[in-house]
C-alpha cells in the first residue's frame, strides 16, 4: 500500500500547527476488496504512529530517527533506525515509472479540501497503472515522514512537481487505482495527543535484534 500510494500519489474544523496537523485520522484501505481494512494515523509534530497495519493490535511509531514496532500480543517492541539505506531507497524508488500531474480539480474528503493529482505509469512487473491521489497540505496520510523522509525517493516516480508537493508537507486523503477506490480518509479529528502514544507502553520489553534468527543454545 505504501508504494502504491507514494507512486500516485486552513480547514475550518481542523487545527494546523506550524509542523502540520496534530491529531487522529482514520483511513479505510480497499486493497483487499473483500475485506476493507481500517488504519489509524496519530500525529504530533514530527512524531507519527500507525495502528491497524496488518493483523493484530500492534503499532508502528516513527519520529524521523527511530522506528518502533510494538507487538501487543507479546508485550514486546523492536527498535531500529528509521531511515532506509541509500541503496534500499534507490531500489524502491525505481520500482515504479510514470508521472503525476496536478489536474486543477479539488475535493473535500472527511472535511478536508485537497488537490487532485493524476498518475499514469507502469509497475515493476510492466503492467499499466493509472489513478488519482487527492493531496492536502499539512494533513492526511503523511507518507513523506516515513523512514525519516527517505521514502521521498519513491516520489521521484511521480515526477519533480509531485515530489516537491509531498516533501513540502503534502498528505494523502484519497487514492484511486485503475478506476477503483484504494485508500480514503473517513474521519479527521484535531486533538492534543499525549507523548505516551509515541513510546513503548509500561511493561513492554525490548527485543534483542542481534539475536533474532539465531538458533537457540
Amino acid at each position: 500500500m505504501f508504494l502504491v500510494v507514494a507512486s500516485v500519489a486552513a480547514v475550518a474544523t481542523t487545527r494546523l500547527s506550524a509542523q502540520g496537523f496534530d491529531g487522529v485520522i482514520q483511513f479505510v484501505s480497499y486493497e483487499n476488496a473483500n475485506h476493507p481494512d481500517t488504519m489509524t494515523q496519530i500525529t504530533k509534530g514530527s512524531k507519527i504512529r500507525f495502528e491497524g497495519m496488518g493483523k493484530g493490535d500492534g503499532a508502528m511509531i516513527m519520529d524521523g530517527t527511530t522506528r518502533l514496532i510494538l507487538l501487543a500480543d507479546q508485550k514486546k517492541y523492536m527498535e531500529m533506525p528509521a531511515n532506509l539505506s541509500a541503496r534500499e531507497a534507490s531500489e524502491e524508488g525505481s520500482k515504479h515509472h510514470g508521472v503525476a500531474e496536478k489536474t486543477g480539480k479539488t475535493e473535500v474528503v472527511a472535511g478536508v479540501p485537497c488537490n487532485v493529482w493524476h498518475y499514469k505509469g507502469t509497475k515493476s512487473n510492466g503492467s499499466a497503472e493509472e489513478g488519482e491521489a487527492c493531496i492536502a497540505r499539512g494533513t492526511g496520510f503523511m507518507i513523506n515522514r516515513l523512514s525519516g523522509g527517505m521514502v521521498g525517493n519513491y516520489f521521484n516516480a511521480g515526477g519533480a512537481a509531485f515530489a516537491t508537493e509531498m516533501k513540502n508537507g503534502g498528505g494523502i486523503m484519497k487514492v484511486t487505482e485503475n478506476g477503483k477506490l484504494s485508500l480514503v480518509a473517513v474521519k479527521v479529528q484535531a486533538t492534543s495527543v499525549p507523548d505516551a502514544m509515541f513510546a513503548p507502553p509500561p511493561g513492554y520489553t525490548k527485543m534483542d535484534m542481534g539475536r533474532m534468527g539465531r538458533p537457540p543454545h
